[in-house]
Formats: structure tokens, C-alpha cells, sequence
């Protein structure tokens, strides 16, 4: 089970938004509806789709893509949101190589996403302190397709609140439908050859839901999960409590049996 909403909407310029809402945790809470959405690049938003993103009441627009790209494509109608924007990118830079030794591609997509713990430390600590802020909801993270940067860090955050990684992984598996569309938007956006997108393992092209379980277990195995990995950033259980108090909801009463 997903937990995900049947209801999200439907936008013009946009093929991989989603509530992340409705997902049940381990210990019997709900991530609450309307409070968390991802998405691909909302650049590509049309002023219809600009209209009924504000009427979901969006306070907070979290763009994990690199400065290099943002400059390269812009932020589009998002500008024109009644939403605070920013900017946390996950990796420093997309279009170019970054500055240094050349480093061997990742052998699979989970190994992939473990470095970008390594490459922005900041966006993982950053997101995670600004979603604790209730005032920040409703709030849409987003990136170019909405599969890998977007998903690492959604995973994180499902994972921070008690959500199984079963869900999580198939929560990450749900942006399979969407790439054919995302990918032909995507070639009239950047250059055929991006810098960071080359020579990436076949399993890239996909969102499998195994490799999302791997990613999850290996960060737990090298790190000890997200929960060490933030507070080797500063991020402290204060701080989680406030996000888990600002994402869930209790448990119904009217499903919950006591014990004789």
C-alpha cells in the first residue's frame, strides 16, 4: 500500500506531481494530505497550472536543482507564486563537471543516490529544518524529472516519519509512468550532452522500487540512517520531533482497538 491519495491533481506542463500525503507509519500516524508535494521541474508550469497550484495554497517551493541549471532554464511561473522560494541543490553543478580529479560513475542508481549525501549535505539539512516549520506548508519539493534528486530526498523525509520503505520504494517506483513524457520535455530544455548525466548506469533510466530499498539500506548500513546523518549536520531530535509534529497526524481513535 502507497498510502497515496487518488486525487492529485492533474496540470498541464507538469507529469510527476504528487501529494505525498496518506502514507501510514510504523507507529499507526498518517503523513497528513496537503502539507507535502513533489514534483518535476515546475518551470515547465503553465498559467493554468500556476492558478491551481496556488489554490492548493502553496507556501514554500523547495527547487533542488543545481545553481548552473537554474540559471541555465529559470524557475518560470513559480516567480509568479505567493510562495517563498528556494534554492537547495542536492548536487553543485549539472551542466559542467565540477571542479577536480574526475570521479568514476556510480556502478548502480543506489550507489548514485548514496553520493549525493556526500554532495549536499546542505539540501538534506536545509529541507529537513525548513518542513519542521509548520508555516512552511504546504510546501513542493521539486528538480528536473522528479525521480532522482526529488525522490532521495522525498524518501528521506517519509523515512524521517516513520513511513516502511516498502511504501517509500513505491512511492519512488510511481515516477516510472511518467518519464517517457518527462524525458521529451527534457530534451527541448538542456543540451544533449549535460555534464553530470553522462555515462550513468542503465538502471538511471528507471525508478525501480528495488533500487530505492537498496539506497534505504545502504544508508543505514554506511551512515546509520538519515536520522545519524542529520545530526552529524546539526540536525537534532528537536529538530525531527518538529517535522514529525509538523507532517503527521495521530492515529484515528476509531480505528484503534484496545487490548482486553
Amino acid at each position: 500500500m502507497t498510502g497515496a491519495p487518488a486525487g492529485d491533481p492533474v496540470f498541464e506542463g507538469l507529469h510527476n506531481f504528487r501529494d505525498l500525503g496518506g502514507h501510514r507509519t510504523a507507529d499507526g500516524r498518517t503523513v497528513a494530505p496537503g502539507r507535502l508535494y513533489r514534483s518535476d521541474a515546475l518551470h515547465r508550469m503553465t498559467p493554468a497550472d500556476a492558478v491551481a497550484l496556488t489554490g492548493l495554497g502553496v507556501a514554500t517551493v523547495i527547487d533542488l536543482r543545481a545553481p548552473d541549471e537554474v540559471a541555465h532554464v529559470g524557475i518560470g511561473a513559480v516567480a509568479d507564486l505567493a510562495a517563498t522560494y528556494h534554492n537547495l541543490p542536492v548536487r553543485p553543478a549539472v551542466l559542467t563537471a565540477p571542479d577536480g580529479p574526475a570521479v568514476p560513475p556510480a556502478p548502480n542508481a543506489a550507489e548514485h543516490y548514496f553520493r549525493y549525501l556526500a554532495e549536499g549535505p546542505g539540501c538534506f539539512s536545509g529541507v529537513t529544518l525548513l518542513l519542521a516549520d509548520p508555516a512552511a506548508a504546504p510546501t513542493v519539493l521539486f528538480c528536473n524529472a522528479g525521480k532522482d534528486r526529488t525522490g532521495v530526498v522525498a524518501a528521506m523525509v517519509l523515512s524521517l516519519l516513520g513511513v516502511p520503505d516498502d511504501a517509500v520504494a513505491a512511492d519512488y517506483a510511481r515516477t516510472q509512468d511518467a518519464l517517457a513524457a518527462i524525458g521529451a520535455v527534457s530534451r527541448t530544455d538542456y543540451p544533449a550532452d549535460v555534464g553530470a548525466w553522462r555515462r550513468l548506469s542503465p538502471d538511471m533510466a528507471e525508478a525501480r522500487a528495488e533500487t530505492m530499498l537498496t539506497f534505504l539500506a545502504i544508508v543505514r548500513e554506511r551512515v546509520g540512517g538519515f536520522a545519524p546523518y542529520l545530526a552529524g549536520l546539526g540536525v537534532g531530535p528537536d529538530h525531527l520531533d518538529a517535522l514529525r509534529a509538523a507532517l503527521l497526524t495521530d492515529p484515528d481513535p476509531r480505528t484503534t482497538t484496545e487490548e482486553p
